[in-house]
């Protein structure tokens, strides 16, 4: 080394000599660090780009979502509707769901007010009608504000039937009240029963004042008295190779009929024509499909 470029010692600290070389090394390990931080820093940035991209999907994910949260809230309004729209139906008083019938009908007279029930029956019964036709007579009452069919045990006291009561017990409440129209309109009842015997039974029993009973319902035709009606007997009749069992007027004409047309059905009606289009349309109605 030259000792021209030697330096004495002068004591005290020793000054560091910067050089063309150390300034160099120094501006290249500070860029060196911002360069780590710049990548560090656009690392972080597209990590956290991609996080928010998975979160908020593609296009079509957007759409589907937004598809998909209409047809809820769709969903959502539609169930509420239903829902009032269901607890409005049974808030509304005097609803009757129509019972079906014993036999097939081609028209319904409904009657809702059981007040004077047999001028009403005898109403229905004149009103004009098609011939071959069946207009089925539904009866209601008013419970809690809902229309009722009435049972069978309530429609034997409004009508003022003197049956025994072991025979209403004996009869279900399915039932049908009607008319059926051939040359004129002709009345009937027809009863399901729960027990043959009894039902047998109570009806022979009934006979003792069933035509009293009848006739006011049915206007037959007869001028004899209560009492000349209750001396009288029923006999015995073959309609459509069933036994069915008949009251006649001063006439010798047969003005009631009733019959079981198997162990389970009873009819009543004042026309021979009327029980066989019963039995033809029960038969019909108890076919079995193949």
């Amino acid at each position: 080394m030259d000792e021209n470029n030697k330096q004495p010692y002068s004591g005290g600290k020793i000054k560091t000599v910067r050089t063309y070389l150390s300034d160099m090394a120094d501006t290249v390990r500070e860029n060196e660090v911002s360069v780590i931080k710049v990548a560090l820093a656009e690392q972080n940035k597209n990590e956290r780009e991609n996080i928010y991209r998975q979160v908020e999907g593609s296009n079509t994910k957007k759409t589907l979502w937004f598809i998909g949260g209409i047809v809820f809230i769709a969903l959502a309004i539609f169930g509420v509707y239903y829902i009032l729209n269901l607890k409005a139906q049974k808030d509304i008083p005097n609803q009757i769901v129509n019972e079906e019938s014993i036999i097939s009908y081609d028209k319904i007279v409904k009657i809702e007010n059981t007040e004077n029930l047999t001028d009403k029956l005898l109403a229905v019964k004149k009103e004009a009608g098609g011939t071959n036709e069946i207009k089925y007579i539904l009866l209601s009452k008013d419970t809690n504000g809902v229309k009722e069919k009435i049972s069978t045990k309530d429609l034997f006291s409004l009508l003022g039937f003197t049956a025994p009561s072991s025979l209403v017990r004996s009869l279900s409440d399915s039932y049908m009240v009607g008319t059926y129209t051939t040359e004129a309109p002709h009345l009937f009842m027809i009863f399901q029963t729960k027990d043959y015997s009894y039902s047998y039974a109570g009806m022979l029993e009934w006979e003792k004042t069933l035509a009293n009973d009848l006739i006011p319902l049915f206007e037959s035709d007869t001028k004899e008295s209560k009492i000349q009606i209750g001396e009288k007997k029923w006999d015995d009749f073959i309609i459509n190779n069933k036994d069915a069992r008949t009251f006649t007027n001063e006439s010798d004409k047969i003005i009631l009929y009733y019959l079981f047309n198997d162990k389970n059905t009873l009819i009543i009606a004042d026309n021979p024509d009327t029980i066989k289009e019963i039995i033809s349309k029960l038969i019909i109605k108890n076919i079995k499909p193949l």
